[in-house]
């Protein structure tokens, strides 16, 4: 049978609202190195897009707080910048593990755990993510990370794992999350279900979900409805 017995979610973007934590972290480090004049939501923007092609291209797996360091590193010789990074990166650490999480995230976990085996599966260290989940009162039967699985999404070494874990098929399982590439696409490949969640309410582009929710309210309705099927 193809019930659906496990659901994971991504968390940031999904559970979490990640703020401008991120953008505060970068007026600060330009702020210390007397870069005021600079952008930070611009100088946020290349570090993230550095964080991701390393995410991709490593040989082997390294940890986020070591990618953003890294990312840092890459681009202070880029602007010339004569502070040391590995220094100045634990300003964006700090906002590691400091994320709300969104309005009704609280009562449809609660609700979801009564029917489903819950686990969240989120491209980050560990322990910010389990500072976040404590913070929030949000308990769930299984936390997965990139950490601890040594890979990073969208590869299917991040996914299947997780199957293996739970002993189930990956029709058995229904991902979660705001990312087209990593929470859709990704899982996708491997036989799973996806709901996208889109809270901002982008186009689609050409990865297909098998259902949208603007946030998480709508998951349950979507749940109910394959049972059907």
């Amino acid at each position: 049978s193809h019930m659906v017995k496990a659901v994971l979610l991504d968390a940031y973007g999904t559970l979490f609202d990640t703020g401008t934590g991120s953008v505060q972290a970068a007026q600060e480090i330009l702020a210390r190195n007397g870069r005021e004049d600079l952008s930070p939501a611009e100088f946020y923007g290349q570090w993230k897009a550095l964080h991701h092609r390393l995410m991709e291209e490593l040989p082997s797996f390294r940890t986020e707080a070591r990618l953003y360091a890294q990312g840092l590193a890459m681009l202070y010789r880029q602007y010339g910048f004569s502070r040391n990074p590995a220094e100045d990166v634990k300003v964006m650490l700090r906002y590691q593990g400091t994320r709300t999480a969104y309005p009704e995230v609280k009562a449809v976990v609660e609700s979801l755990a009564t029917q489903y085996l819950l686990c969240v599966a989120s491209t980050t260290d560990t322990a910010p993510l389990l500072r976040d989940l404590a913070r929030a009162g949000l308990r769930f039967q299984h936390v997965f990370t990139s950490e601890a699985l040594g890979a990073y999404k969208p590869s299917p070494a991040f996914y299947q794992p997780i199957l293996r874990a739970l002993a189930l098929s990956p029709k058995e399982t229904v991902f979660v999350g705001d990312s087209l590439k990593d929470d859709v696409a990704g899982p996708r490949k491997v036989g799973m279900r996806a709901v996208w969640v889109n809270r901002k309410s982008f186009p689609v582009g050409n990865v297909f979900p098998d259902a949208i929710v603007s946030s998480l309210e709508g998951l349950s309705g979507v749940l109910e409805a394959w049972k059907e099927i």
